[in-house]
């Protein structure tokens, strides 16, 4: 009779523990939104806790949002930054499935200024399988002049001509100095995040800057 009591026992101990961790995850979710509607608050934007893919025109030609399955867009803050057309938001998108499956989740902030014409481009952390694959070909934008940029990152884009021409050396050093800081971009629509990391609620004001920062280093069309 022990050898069928602690079996069960220890089910049942297990089931108890994932309904628990999934009522915390679950408050954890409801605080951060709650706090992120403050956040927007503060900055005089709108929210919404969810929003669909197409709230904002044209993601889906980014490489960002067009990477695993399963996307969605949550806590959906909009509205202006210093006259220029704004949001933030958390991305969650999955890439496998079964035990393999695995959940990315990073907070984006997209800028919209009408004054600015980029050619498209994804700028992401570089690391050792990437430099395997650049090894056989794989495009890696690098600049001979800024070694630790091109250490540091993968830049990838048709119109590489173009890129160069935009990366000029303070693009290149606001990139040295946030390393790990990740962009897609194209015609008049910029974004900035980093892979996997969702803001603190207090963060992101000061990420709203960074990315108007990097705004005025790109040449104006």
């Amino acid at each position: 009779m022990p050898f069928i009591i602690f079996p069960l026992a220890f089910f049942f101990a297990m089931i108890g523990l994932i309904v628990f961790l999934i009522i915390y995850a679950n408050k954890k979710e409801k605080e951060r939104t709650q706090a992120l509607q403050t956040a927007a608050a503060r900055l005089g934007w709108s929210f919404a806790p969810t929003a669909p893919l197409n709230m904002i025109a044209g993601l889906d030609r980014f490489a960002l949002f067009n990477e695993g399955h399963s996307r969605q867009i949550k806590n959906f803050m909009y509205g202006e930054a210093k006259g220029i057309k704004a949001a933030v938001f958390d991305y969650t998108y999955v890439t496998g499935s079964g035990k393999h499956r695995h959940t990315h989740s990073q907070t984006v902030v997209y800028l919209e200024p009408g004054n600015l014409h980029l050619p498209v481009f994804a700028l992401r952390p570089e690391n050792f399988v990437i430099k395997m694959l650049t090894a056989f070909g794989y495009q890696d934008i690098d600049f001979g002049q800024r070694p630790e940029f091109s250490r540091q990152y993968l830049l990838r884009g048709q119109d590489e001509p173009a890129i160069r021409q935009i990366f000029n050396d303070r693009v290149l050093s606001f990139y040295e100095s946030y390393e790990g800081t990740c962009t897609d971009a194209g015609g008049h629509q910029i974004l900035l995040f980093r892979v996997g990391q969702r803001f603190q609620p207090q963060e992101i004001e000061s990420y709203v800057g960074l990315a108007l920062q990097l705004l005025e280093m790109f040449p104006r069309y």
